[in-house]
């Protein structure tokens, strides 16, 4: 499988620390991991953060083919606090992925015949990566375009999420994040299952909507049913990322399979794991291997 990401490329600090990540390039590498050919759009600066997330990139298998580079603007950090396990941010604004282009680059991805192509919300808050975005949704087509919302703090707006489920095939959002998408679009509040409902009917491009809630597991509407997957109990160390490894494992399983449910089971499991590590993007254990290959 083929899977291209758009989006952020950035590093998290975390006590003093620095760890590659994003949501987009966090998922994007666990879709290598599992297995898949990965690429991503994005923007680094000229800059030694660039350089060391260039070398990250093929340490862990995911194409460069499709990172450009900012002479101006620095590679973009995020301050990062931890409580109880669960992440707070601070992005720094003005930086190389808010100035994403459609530039010559990108004239080879319609030849590449990309199974997934990837996007969430945060790289909309500038003006020319939105604008980049929405010119790659309207000049390729994908079998699949899977919307991540992953809220973060002044980084979406009613307009930016709705123009993202209108190209959106796929949408995942977590249990914190759907009572906001509805009030936004909606003006109104719903219960799970009729949000659900609710998307579908309103966004017909939209043929699978995945909600995540954490210990719960999650739940995912299919062809007018509700399926809930139940999560799987974990002592969670840091949960950065795990949403991310979530999505790759879903899209993993998902489309080489059809079945919603098993999808669920080994995204559940897959994100347990990563929840259970220290930094976004750890190394997966034979087992996780093993649990991912079985449906490869």
């Amino acid at each position: 499988m083929k899977v291209l990401a758009f989006g952020e490329i950035l590093w998290d600090i975390i006590e003093k620390e620095e760890h590659l990540g994003g949501a987009p390039f966090n998922f994007i590498a666990h879709t290598a991991q599992c297995g898949n050919d990965a690429y991503i759009i994005s923007r680094l600066g000229n800059d030694f953060r660039a350089m060391k997330a260039l070398n990250r990139c093929k340490s862990y298998g995911v194409s460069d083919r499709y990172i450009q580079r900012d002479e101006k603007l620095p590679t973009g950090i995020v301050e990062v606090t931890l409580s109880a396990g669960q992440p707070d941010y601070t992005i720094v604004e003005n930086v190389a992925w808010d100035n994403i282009v459609f530039d010559e680059s990108l004239v080879g991805v319609e030849d590449e015949h990309f199974d997934v192509f990837y996007f969430g919300t945060l790289a909309q808050r500038s003006r020319v990566s939105a604008e980049t975005l929405e010119r790659i949704l309207n000049s390729f087509s994908f079998p699949h375009t899977f919307c991540d919302i992953n809220l973060r703090k002044t980084g979406y707006n009613a307009s930016s999420i709705r123009k993202s489920l209108l190209h959106a095939s796929m949408l995942k959002l977590n249990h914190e994040e759907f009572p906001v998408v509805a009030s936004l679009l909606a003006d109104k509040t719903f219960d799970l299952p009729d949000f659900c409902s609710w998307i579908v009917k309103q966004f017909t491009n939209i043929k699978l909507v995945i909600v995540t809630a954490a210990e719960k597991g999650c739940f995912v509407q299919y062809e007018n049913r509700l399926f809930n997957v139940p999560g799987v109990p974990v002592q969670v160390l840091d949960a950065i990322g795990a949403g991310d490894s979530f999505s790759a494992a879903f899209l993993h399983v998902f489309v080489r399979t059809g079945n919603p449910e098993l999808a669920g089971r080994v995204a559940n499991s897959v994100g347990a794991f990563v929840a259970t590590q220290r930094g976004a993007i750890p190394a997966y254990t034979k087992e996780v291997r093993r649990m991912i290959g079985t449906v490869a």
